[in-house]
């Protein structure tokens, strides 16, 4: 498992070799058409047969558990530089291994409403705040599981942090404008903050 570092140094490579037009329009993906449902994939890697897999499905505990690294991942997906682009019922909750099931019909009704307001959330915020969609990137953290970085446009600056550790990290006093698992300044394991400087 990475620690933090790797995707550091993936993001700058590609940041630091392409000119920002091009950087700015990578397409940050989660899950397409042709891979396992992304909160399948997050949980559960089962490699049955066609039977085996059109009945599986995650249990209780695993679909939470993929909740909350999905929440992660896709703060990751709206913050780094780049288009997020979202496989169609990946917002709603939906779940499913590789083709045919990771292409089941949109759950028009049964939709989860924590997901779908998580999404929303991160779509309305990118749409606001253009240090998301045109800012420079700068890591101030990348280790032990724990990921922080800045971007910047035209003066302003937004700070991410993601938390995959397994305990509290302490952050700086700042307006909060989108946080999951944070409480007086402690970011909390499994938990995510985005910042705007005080």
């Amino acid at each position: 498992h990475d620690d933090g570092s790797q995707l550091k140094n993936t993001v700058m490579t590609i940041a630091e070799n392409y000119p920002p037009e091009v950087v700015l329009c990578n397409m940050n993906l989660l899950g397409t058409h042709d891979t396992p449902r992304i909160l399948t994939a997050l949980v559960d890697d089962f490699d049955g047969s066609r039977e085996q897999l059109a009945q599986r499905r995650l249990t209780r505990e695993q679909y939470a558990l993929a909740q909350e690294r999905l929440f992660l991942a896709s703060v990751l997906q709206y913050t780094l530089p780049g288009s997020p682009s979202l496989y169609y019922g990946d917002e709603a909750g939906m779940e499913g291994h590789k083709d045919p099931f990771n292409r089941r019909t949109y759950p028009w009704g049964q939709e989860n409403p924590i997901m779908l307001d998580h999404f929303r959330q991160l779509g309305q915020l990118r749409r606001e705040q253009d240090a998301l969609r045109l800012g420079d990137i700068r890591f101030f953290c990348a280790e032990g599981q724990k990921v922080g970085f800045a971007r910047s446009y035209h003066g302003k600056t937004l700070h991410i942090y993601l938390n995959r550790s397994s305990e509290n990290w302490e952050i700086p006093a700042g307006t909060v404008l989108l946080g999951h698992n944070l409480q007086y300044h402690q970011l909390a394991p499994m938990g995510f903050c985005i910042l705007e400087d005080a």
